[in-house]
């Protein structure tokens, strides 16, 4: 006899369903089945099954159009055979041995219901280690209280922050309990609180799991790919409100007919919970939303509703101000609750200042320097959030300097000391006093990443985003995943782009794509990149004084290896992995007599490679100011994804393409614009046989890969010629 039916409704996205199908195939389960149920999805996910043929006993039904949460679990209540019916969402995923402890425990007790912890993530590819981070931080329950309690409490207070009282999520429930009960079809986002409700109702045994936690994901495309709590549908507080109501009636009705004491307790104790989760609702979310929001309509309507639901409210476990704030909630006067929410939320400000010292800077900037009016053709430049004196905000500035210098008012912002800039320009540190008020005072804003949020753009100021290269990658909104980012992370990119007052673009092909990957509304300046100027307008000398700064041996010939870094490589959301592919100690034997070779790594790159052995073969230039100046002194290119390689053909010198990693990093993480198998002018290299065997043939590769490095430079670098800053300048300011 089969134990245990998981039900699973899928819609979008195939990248989701593969982390929810493999943490199920991680638990180790008997006599259990896996019933898949496709809700109108238009991926093929075919190749992606047949892995799990075998593992999870997979059934399948499919719909070709969409038929809501609520059918589709119905759907798969009608298949199933278990003892057991547990729902699991396919873009969610659970904690190691998660369901297992909840078998366990059925097997051992008999319960009608079994529940456990649900907690948010935003994106994970190591689910073990992001559990563990989520486990740390829940507070977990105390091992004393009843099993009933104990269950209620997981049912309702999970660490979630979606708007729900109770969640169907991470459950066994007998069969027979549930008989021909189904959840509501035409209302798909409170579908599970009559069905649960009946549940609980039918249901005499109750069993709360302790450290068994189901990974409830916020999307990190909640524009694109929203789940149901991410997609805009009318005034949600209302269907909030409207769905506590019923749960709240129902509660009451059961209460007042119980006519045995557990019956009492179980309905008594699940509607304390419920009105509980709804008054930490009020503090975390709708007093903030009620304060700040503009829409005086929204303001009243949803005011009366809250002020009615509050009636139900128990504030002894809270503090003399918060029992009086729901008190003049309870009264009606709004005024009076504006005030008590004001203060507690400059209170609670007032603390963070205290702990994190930029609070207390970004308050002076906002409140006072950007209170000011900015200072005309005052100027300030960043690249690379502080971190060089660099790319296209380098050269646009010096051009400035050297043609037009009497015009403008100059701001450099640099984190490190001793970086001569021609001009000796004020420089400031990010993040500093100075950085802010030079920020607030200047009318252009010239910068090639994206701008911090806590920057707040006055009407009069421009905003030039030059980003940095020429995309290989997908970027943005194009992106399917966002590793190091979180949910947020596109609304971000939406704002960001907002803001920005143009957008400079190398090529036709740029353009398209800063307007995709960004929703990008404004002008782009389509001039080419003022940082490959350089490129074309270098002297023999300029070429001679690069190689003496980094010491360099004049009679090598010189190999630049740049990758990128990978998405799900990293330490923390601020460091990133790197592992070494190239073999450095078998280059060296092979080509020492003839080269040397330059390292450079992307700028989030955090480790320091270790050169032990090749110290004087290998050079690691990750912190070199100016790549373009490494460029110019490099006879070979290798590179991976990184977009440098579209700068570096403008030189016309070899290109070859170290892809060790390929079809993961194309299919898994990042995806391309173009085909790199056909579009690239180089070969594409699997290992470093292949890579020591194109080096020495480096002559017969160029001869082999002429037209199509033609066809490149045709399409990506036609409009460079050196004078890029000139045409910007001629569109800011001429």
């Amino acid at each position: 006899m089969t134990f245990l039916s998981i039900i699973v409704p899928f819609d979008r996205p195939v990248r989701y369903l593969k982390d929810c199908l493999d943490s199920l195939s991680e638990q180790v389960m008997e006599n259990t089945e896996v019933i898949l149920i496709i809700n109108g999805n238009e991926e093929d996910i075919s190749n992606l099954l047949k892995g799990y043929d075998d593992k999870l006993n997979l059934i399948l039904k499919q719909f070709d159009e969409r038929i809501g949460v609520g059918k589709a679990r119905n759907e798969g209540l009608n298949l199933a055979t278990g003892k057991y019916v547990y729902f699991i969402d396919s873009d969610d995923y659970l904690y190691s041995n998660a369901l297992e402890k909840l078998i366990e425990v059925a097997h051992k007790t008999d319960a009608d219901f079994i529940n456990a912890e649900r907690a948010n993530t935003a994106f994970i590819k190591d689910r073990v280690e992001e559990a563990r981070i989520i486990k740390r931080q829940s507070q977990l329950l105390k091992k004393d209280e009843t099993d009933l309690e104990y269950c209620i409490k997981f049912l309702v207070d999970t660490k979630t922050t979606r708007l729900e009282v109770l969640s169907s999520l991470h459950s066994l429930m007998k069969r027979d309990i549930v008989g021909d009960l189904r959840f509501e079809e035409d209302n798909c986002h409170f579908a599970d609180y009559n069905f649960i409700l009946t549940i609980f109702e039918r249901s005499t045994s109750f069993i709360g799991v302790e450290d068994a936690v189901y990974l409830k994901r916020l999307r990190d495309d909640p524009i694109n790919s929203p789940s149901l709590n991410q997609e805009e549908v009318g005034n949600r507080f209302l269907m909030y409100a409207d769905a506590y109501y019923n749960v709240i009636d129902r509660l009451d009705y059961l209460i007042e007919e119980s006519d045995n004491p557990t019956d009492l307790e179980k309905y008594t104790l699940l509607r304390e919970r419920v009105t509980i989760k709804f008054l930490r609702f009020y503090f975390k979310k709708f007093a903030r939303k009620f304060l700040l929001s503009e829409d005086e309509e929204w303001r009243g309507e949803n005011f009366e509703v809250m002020k009615d639901i509050s009636k139900d409210f128990n504030t002894e476990n809270y503090n003399r101000y918060k029992r009086r704030e729901i008190q003049t909630l309870q009264s009606g006067d709004k005024s009076k609750l504006k005030k008590f929410i004001q203060l507690r939320s400059h209170k609670k400000h007032f603390k963070k200042i205290l702990l994190q010292r930029w609070r207390f800077k970004a308050l002076i900037y906002r409140k006072l320097y950007n209170k000011k009016p900015t200072v005309p053709k005052k100027l300030l430049f960043e690249s690379f959030y502080g971190k060089y004196y660099s790319d296209s905000p380098k050269y646009i500035y010096e051009y400035l300097y050297k043609n037009h210098k009497d015009e403008f008012e100059f701001v450099w912002v640099l984190n490190k000391k001793g970086i001569k800039i021609p001009g000796n320009p004020k420089t400031v540190k990010r993040f500093s006093m100075a950085y802010y008020k030079h920020l607030a005072q200047s009318e252009y804003v010239i910068f090639n990443t994206r701008h911090p949020k806590r920057i707040i753009k006055k009407e009069d100021q421009i905003y030039v985003c030059t980003w940095h290269g020429t995309p290989l990658k997908r970027l943005g909104f194009d992106q399917a995943n966002l590793y190091l980012d979180n949910p947020r992370s596109k609304h971000a990119y939406r704002k960001d782009s907002s803001e920005w007052d143009y957008m400079i673009s190398p090529n036709p092909y740029t353009t398209d794509i800063l307007r995709s990957a960004f929703a990008y509304e404004g002008e782009i300046i389509e001039s080419g990149y003022p940082r490959n100027d350089i490129l074309y307008n270098a002297s023999s000398e300029d070429v001679l004084r690069i190689r003496e700064t980094l010491k360099l041996p004049k009679d090598k010939k010189i190999i630049l290896y740049a990758p990128t870094w990978r998405d799900d490589e990293y330490y923390d959301t601020a460091s990133v992995k790197f592992n070494l592919q190239l073999d450095l100690n078998r280059l060296k034997e092979e080509f020492q007599d003839d080269y040397i070779v330059l390292l450079r790594l992307h700028y989030f790159i955090a480790d320091n490679i270790d050169l032990s052995g090749c110290e004087d073969f290998a050079f690691n230039v990750s912190d070199y100011e100016d790549i373009a100046e490494l460029y110019l002194i490099s006879d070979i290119m290798i590179t991976d994804y990184s977009s440098v390689f579209f700068d570096f053909a403008n030189l016309r010198r070899p290109i070859l393409f170290y892809t060790y990693d390929l079809e993961k990093y194309e299919n898994v993480l990042r995806g391309f614009y173009i085909d790199i198998n056909t579009e690239v002018p180089g070969p594409l290299l699997k290992n470093n046989d292949e890579v020591v065997e194109a080096i020495s043939n480096i002559d017969a590769i160029e001869k082999e890969y002429n037209e199509r490095y033609d066809e490149f430079y045709d399409r990506f670098c036609n409009i460079e010629d050196g004078n890029a800053s000139q045409r910007i300048y001629n569109r800011l300011w001429k």
